[in-house]
């Protein structure tokens, strides 16, 4: 059912019985680290449905400090989850199970991702795959990449090579899930360029004509605070409370920018496209709104 020789590489189709497994692991975990774990979550390929996986099973556990786990090593190892120092670092902690850590065999069924509650770690897990599941067009590529990965995979340095291999397609999709994430959320707005707000690049001068911010401490696919255009305030403003109604795809840049209004207020896709084309005329792209419809940004 579950079970993968170290450092090899083998896609199943997806079993029922993962969940199930995934589900037991949970409780078990839950009743060794009781209050310790703030939330745990069945991850990875074997939590989406649609898709071929590797048969092991990944749990992430968020935690909001390592040391009470770190104390608890020797009991998870009892019941058999090893904690594996060389695979851990400060942002998170592996432990493992399955017979090659018991010395009985060579199989390897659990991993268990160890983060902080809140932690970009925590939120990317379940961001990837809540957004393959919602989009199965885009789980589908990813099993025809693994796909592709496993048939070509080297004898030597399998597991590296076939994570390496999938790290490009992991990283876009996870900018694409975080914005699509904040479709219809009501979210706070710091705004670092107000109406009228002047921001002087090596070819142009940008004059902002509406409230353009960012969502404090989240991360967008550039590194920096995740952008968000503010329409419907015509007044230049500090912060504000709106609902995101929109995003803007970029296909020539590492980052997209949510598109925001005031609660109830209503733009279609068009109309958005045209209130941020001062600034995304310089990119390839398109608007998507919260029912879906898209429209083509000019280049």
């Amino acid at each position: 059912m579950i079970g993968l020789k170290r450092g090899k590489v083998r896609l199943c189709p997806h079993e029922a019985a993962w969940e199930t497994e995934a589900a037991r692991t949970v409780q078990v975990l839950s009743s060794l680290l009781g209050d310790v774990a703030v939330e745990m979550a069945h991850v990875g390929s074997t939590s989406i449905p649609t898709i071929m996986a590797k048969p092991i099973i990944d749990i992430a556990v968020a935690v909001e400090d390592f040391e009470p786990v770190l104390r608890m090593a020797e009991r998870l190892r009892e019941q058999g989850f090893y904690y594996r120092s060389d695979d851990s670092d400060d942002k998170s902690l592996l432990f493992a199970a399955g017979s090659y850590y018991d010395g009985t065999g060579e199989a390897q069924t659990h991993f268990v991702h160890v983060v902080k509650t809140g932690s970009e770690e925590y939120r990317n897990y379940l961001l990837f795959r809540s957004y393959l599941i919602r989009k199965p067009e885009v789980a589908r590529e990813y099993e025809a990449l693994k796909r592709r990965l496993a048939d070509t995979v080297p004898e030597e340095g399998a597991r590296e090579w076939y994570g390496d291999g999938k790290r490009e397609f992991i990283t876009y999709t996870l900018r694409k899930a975080l914005v699509d994430s904040y479709l219809g959320k009501t979210v706070r707005i710091g705004i670092d360029r107000p109406i009228g707000y002047v921001h002087k690049k090596a070819k142009y001068t940008l004059v902002y004509p509406i409230n353009y911010g960012y969502i404090p401490g989240v991360l967008g696919g550039d590194g920096e605070e995740l952008d968000v255009y503010l329409l419907g305030v015509d007044t230049p403003v500090e912060e504000y409370v709106a609902q995101v109604i929109g995003i803007a795809h970029r296909e020539n840049d590492v980052e997209d920018k949510l598109i925001a209004c005031p609660v109830g207020a209503r733009f279609n896709a068009s109309e958005m496209a045209r209130r941020i084309a001062f600034q995304e005329q310089y990119y390839r792209g398109y608007v998507e709104s919260t029912d879906g419809e898209i429209f083509r940004l000019t280049e």
